[in-house]
């Protein structure tokens, strides 16, 4: 017979979620439970019903708002990114010496292709991923005119890398991880789809305090202390790690990093 009345531990299980999953779960949602002394206790039925009574839209609007945003301004992203970033990372990237005409290179987070498109007579192959469509039709678009032939568009969800594993040479991850909830998540996404020594190149924006561009951009993230996403790069398989402030632009830019690391054997 099963127990009716649950350890933390049990009603981890029963949910199918790891001890600190389930403590995180405690602390940002209405579980019902009761602590006794310094023990939790859980009904069996009472979680049952809880999760029953879920709603998967509650925990996607967010990712949905992120992704309308962007199908909004997909035609003046140009425009607004100007603002915001210039060609500097795309020379840093072609400089590095890290390209080459055999490599297949994962764009991700490619918006307009901005990289994608900066880089793309210097490889083989670019795989652009994004999650808004309104974003790759206009990268197809821009892509067309330039005369470039050698980059796919993928649509993808957030933190999602449809890929098989060790097939990329190069990513990309340009002025995107401040969008991603779970950053360290989707960096070992990346390790798993490159190939061994394959390079992750990163640019993305220094720690900031401006709540009122967090809101406008739909940012989960201020930016990134260079300890912190060494410690994930580090946790994810990767090695080597180089990392280089971008000299201060004018206006109202954030200071940006460009990072190279090498994915470890």
């Amino acid at each position: 017979m099963e127990k009716e009345i649950l350890n933390m531990e049990e009603a981890a299980e029963l949910f199918g979620v790891s001890i600190k999953t389930f403590i995180k779960l405690l602390r940002e949602e209405d579980v019902p439970g009761r602590k006794i002394g310094r023990e939790w206790r859980f009904s069996r039925s009472a979680l049952i019903e809880w999760l029953a009574k879920g709603n998967s839209r509650m925990y996607s609007s967010s990712e949905h708002d992120t992704r309308q945003f962007f199908e909004n301004i997909a035609d003046r992203w140009e425009e607004i990114s100007s603002g915001l970033y210039d060609s500097t990372i795309i020379t840093k990237l072609i400089e590095s010496n890290l390209l080459n005409k055999d490599m297949t290179v994962l764009d991700y987070g490619c918006g307009d292709g901005f990289i994608s498109r900066g880089i793309a007579f210097h490889v083989g192959k670019i795989i652009a991923m994004d999650m808004s469509v309104s974003m790759l039709d206009e990268l197809d678009r821009k892509a067309k005119l330039q005369g470039i032939t050698n980059i796919l568009t993928v649509e993808c969800d957030e933190s999602e890398v449809p890929l098989r594993d060790g097939r990329i040479d190069l990513v990309c991850a340009s002025m995107i991880l401040h969008h991603i909830e779970s950053p360290k998540d989707i960096l070992k996404e990346f390790s798993r789809v490159l190939k061994n020594d394959g390079i992750i190149f990163i640019a993305d924006l220094l720690p900031h305090d401006d709540e009122e561009f967090q809101k406008s951009m739909h940012d989960y993230h201020r930016g990134f202390s260079p300890a912190e996403l060494e410690q994930w790069l580090l946790e994810a398989g990767f090695g080597n790690i180089k990392m280089e402030k971008l000299p201060a632009a004018g206006g109202n830019r954030k200071d940006i990093f460009v990072l190279t690391a090498a994915k470890q054997k």
